[in-house]
């Protein structure tokens, strides 16, 4: 018997216990019930017993919807568990006045909907990762579980608001309510990312049988073709030939399998999951925000959701974003991005997601002669396509830092991220004066020549940047508040000190690596036009980073002045 089967049966023989010694103490069934209620140490064991039968029913539950959990999972849950029970702990402080016996219901109902909506959310994730084992029991066991989860979020947020109602000032369910509320807009978007996933493998699997289709038919077709030229060499030519052709191998439509067919599956489908998340993390941030005023009107200072407020508004901050990069990056893509041509094929022919090899896209699918209005073109019938055209989304799109992909792996990657996925630069290119990291040494080289010929310019005049990719603002951000200007971003160390209103480095600062780009923070103040500034302006700290191929580690850490 393990920790936990000792654990069950001491909760037992104790919560047995106390009601024996209570029902022998007191004469009837009322009054002992009343020393029940009224005593603490009765109260602690009892409460620890309907915990123990409560949690045994839900882990059975659990096992039942969604099987056994895998070790990531069960360490998943326990840190988030961790962090709802110490929030929850907080907002106690809270609500201190209130806190008792249905404080503590509404917590544990609050904490089992969390649970079942982080193991649901999990399973989705898993589902767009890899195809489940045995695809039936898992869409009906996920199904049933996130059904139950959206009712059960539902009819708590219900309950919440028709008590808040009823009682018409603010007291311990409007957090609940709001707690409740944000978990229903979790549940909601975990079971429609769920349906986004069921219609992708419907619109994947229509594919596959198209194109399963359209294959065998070409075989079919070729085989008789090949039939066809044996009879006719049968015909016309000797007994010994014959005999040699007959030994060939025809193809068969039963050797043409699903592995072996290529769908570009549903192309719309990063669209809906970017609005999805975007929208689920709007409510969620409205919600939060509304919370927060009304507890901070009635209560105080809510310090409970300050950490889930600031990590909903930088989430929704950096989707918001991802999702504009996203739409600017996708938008007429076959005019914002050149096709590769053979020589670029020749020196790169691999594309770096699905690692495939890449043809040029103007030996695949030449462009069409005219033909006069009202004839049949060839090429607009199924005899007349070539063997080696390919679809859409194969063709090699050649990006402006100079590798190249599919357009259909481009459109996949652009949906995590807006960069390169070889050299981390930028795909859409930012404003004039600015230019991504990771460009070309030759142009860093440029922009510190260009930066060499004027080191008499003075920051605060708004100097000209050469034109071209040597622009010294390139990767650099400033801000302007008041007296105070603040740079962030990528630049040499030229750069960071002309945008800052300081001198440039001198030869050992520059020899020291003044030329090599760092990353990092500047705060300054801009300098004062004077005629021969000698004093010093205000503190700079300069943080360095190191360039790897793969990461960036600090490596230095330079207080400095600029004069």
């Amino acid at each position: 018997m393990g920790r936990l089967g000792w654990y069950a049966v001491t909760s037992t023989a104790l919560a047995a216990g106390v009601v024996v010694s209570a029902f022998n103490q007191r004469a009837n069934f009322y009054s002992a019930c009343v020393y029940l209620a009224q005593s603490n140490l009765c109260l602690m064991i009892l409460i620890n017993l309907i915990l123990f039968v409560y949690g045994s029913f839900a882990y059975g539950l659990q096992r039942l919807c969604y099987g056994p959990l895998r070790p990531i999972e069960v360490e998943q849950l326990s840190e988030k568990a961790w962090f709802a029970i110490t929030e929850t702990c907080l907002a106690m402080t809270i609500f201190r006045e209130e806190v008792g016996a249905w404080f503590l219901v509404m917590f544990v109902a609050l904490l089992t909907g969390k649970v079942w909506g982080w193991i649901g959310d999990g399973r989705v994730e898993v589902l767009e990762q890899q195809p489940p084992a045995n695809p039936r029991l898992f869409h009906l066991r996920l199904t049933i579980s996130l059904t139950m989860s959206v009712l059960f979020d539902l009819w708590l947020m219900n309950y919440t608001i028709n008590t808040v109602i009823q009682q018409a000032r603010p007291n311990m369910m409007v957090m609940f309510l709001f707690e409740f509320a944000i978990l229903t807009t979790s549940s909601l978007g975990t079971a429609l990312r769920y349906c986004i996933s069921l219609v992708e493998a419907k619109v994947v699997k229509k594919q596959t049988e198209e194109r399963l289709a359209a294959r065998r038919r070409e075989v079919r077709e070729e085989r008789a073709e090949l039939v066809r030229q044996r009879e006719l060499a049968a015909a016309t030519a000797g007994e010994g030939s014959d005999a040699a052709q007959s030994t060939a191998p025809l193809p068969s439509e039963d050797d043409v399998d699903e592995m072996d067919i290529e769908v570009p599956g549903w192309e719309a489908k990063g669209h809906w999951v970017l609005m999805l998340d975007l929208i689920k993390d709007f409510v969620k941030l409205c919600i939060y925000v509304s919370f927060f005023v009304i507890l901070l009107m009635f209560y105080g200072l809510p310090i409970h959701i300050m950490r889930d407020l600031f990590l909903t508004a930088r989430s929704f901050a950096k989707r918001l974003a991802a999702f504009l990069r996203y739409r600017r990056a996708t938008h007429d893509m076959n005019a914002k991005y050149e096709d590769a041509t053979v020589e670029d094929i020749q020196r790169e022919d691999t594309c770096i997601i699905c690692r495939e090899e890449m043809r040029p896209w103007s030996v695949t699918n030449p462009p069409r002669p005219p033909t006069a209005p009202g004839a049949r073109n060839i090429e607009d019938t199924r005899e007349g396509r070539a063997a080696g055209m390919v679809n859409e989304r194969q063709r090699p799109k050649k990006l402006p830092c100079g590798h190249i992909l599919h357009l259909g792996c481009l459109k996949s990657w652009l949906e995590r991220q807006q960069v390169c996925p070889t050299c981390r630069r930028p795909v859409v290119d930012g404003p004039p004066g600015q230019h991504p990291p990771g460009a070309a040494n030759n142009a860093n080289a440029a922009g510190q020549g260009a930066q060499a010929q004027n080191p008499g310019q003075q920051d605060g005049q708004g100097a000209q940047p050469p034109a071209g990719d040597g622009a010294p603002n390139r990767g650099m951000r400033m801000l302007n508040f008041g007296p105070l200007r603040v740079g962030f971003g990528q630049a040499n160390l030229q750069d960071l000190a002309q945008n800052l209103g300081g001198p440039q480095p001198g030869q050992q600062n520059a020899a020291a690596g003044g030329g090599a780009r760092i990353y990092g923070l500047e705060l300054g103040f801009p300098r004062r036009n004077q005629p021969q500034p000698q004093a010093t302006a205000g503190p700079s700290l300069t943080v360095s980073r190191s360039r790897n191929k793969n990461c960036n580690w600090f490596n230095s850490y330079k207080p400095s002045l600029l004069d």
